[in-house]
C-alpha cells in the first residue's frame, strides 16, 4: 500500500516454474513477487495442480487468495479481483482437487487458524460447507444427476461412473471457488460452480425418512444461521452468527 492508497497485490507461486507463474499471473492481471519480503496479506498464493500439500498450507497462512493451476482461459480473474477489492478471502480450486482432498475441513481449519470461525461453530459449518461442496461437484461441475446412492448394489457403479466423470479433463478442471468474509456479525462462506445449475424451490426432501443421501439442502438450511441460492443454483452462500 503506498501513501494510504489501495492495497497492491502480487502473484507467488514458488513451486511453478517462472513460465507458468508468468502466465497465471498474466491471466489474473496481477503482477509476480519478486524476490523481497511481502506482507503475507498482499499475496495471491498458486499451487500447482492437485497440490493437497500446498493447499493447506497455504490455507493456514494469512495470504489474501489461494489459485491452484488450471488450463489457459480457466482462471477466475474477474471473480478474484472482485474479491480482493471486498477483503473476501478466495480459494479457488479444480473439481478434481476439491473432490479429493477432504475440502470443508482443510478449508474450516484455515478459518479457524485466521480467526475467522469461532471453534464453537465448526462442526455446523464444516457438515454444511461438506454438503454444499458436494453438490457443487457431483450435480454441479461433473453433472452427475441422481444423488450418492442407498443401495449398496448401485453405489459400485456409482463410483465407476464418478471416476470416469472425474477423468474427463474438461470436467475435472471446472472451477469450485470457496470464498469467506464476515459482515454484520455473520461468519459469510460461499462456494460456486460452473455447472448447468438448478432450481432449488424444486428440491424436495427425499419420501424415505431413513435416506442417508438427498438431504443437503436440508443439512444446508438447518445447520446454517441462513442460505442463500443465487445464479441460477451454481452459488450458495451460507451465513453462521459468530
Amino acid at each position: 500500500m503506498k501513501g494510504g492508497g489501495k492495497m497492491e497485490f502480487q502473484v507467488a507461486g514458488e513451486t511453478l516454474d517462472g513460465t507458468e507463474r508468468a502466465r497465471i499471473a498474466a491471466e489474473l492481471g496481477l503482477p509476480l513477487a519478486d524476490g523481497g519480503p511481502h506482507a503475507e496479506g498482499t499475496l495471491v498464493r498458486l499451487i500447482a495442480e492437485g497440490a493437497a500439500v500446498e493447499l493447506i498450507a497455504a490455507l493456514r497462512s494469512g495470504c489474501a487468495a489461494i489459485v491452484e493451476q488450471g488450463p489457459p482461459g480457466t482462471l477466475p480473474a474477474a471473480k478474484l479481483n472482485t474479491a480482493l477489492q471486498q477483503g473476501h478471502l478466495l480459494v479457488s480450486l479444480t473439481t478434481r482437487l476439491a473432490w479429493t482432498l477432504d475440502t470443508a475441513a482443510q478449508f474450516c481449519e484455515g478459518l479457524l487458524v485466521r480467526g475467522l470461525l469461532p471453534a464453537t461453530v465448526r462442526h455446523d459449518a464444516e457438515l454444511s460447507l461438506h454438503e454444499a461442496i458436494i453438490n457443487a461437484v457431483l450435480h454441479g461441475n461433473l453433472a452427475m444427476g441422481g444423488s450418492l446412492v442407498d443401495d449398496p448394489s448401485q453405489f459400485d457403479a456409482f463410483c465407476q461412473r464418478l471416476t470416469a466423470t472425474l477423468a474427463d479433463p474438461d470436467k475435472a478442471t471446472r472451477r469450485i471457488d470457496l470464498s469467506a468474509w464476515m459482515a454484520n456479525g455473520r461468519l459469510n462462506i460461499r462456494v460456486a460452480d460452473q455447472g448447468g445449475g438448478y432450481d432449488p424451490d424444486s428440491i424436495r426432501p427425499p419420501v424415505n425418512v431413513e435416506a442417508k443421501s438427498g438431504r443437503g439442502l436440508e443439512i444446508m438450511r438447518v445447520m446454517s444461521s441462513g442460505l442463500t441460492v443465487t445464479d441460477g443454483g451454481r452459488t450458495a452462500t451460507l451465513a453462521f452468527a459468530v
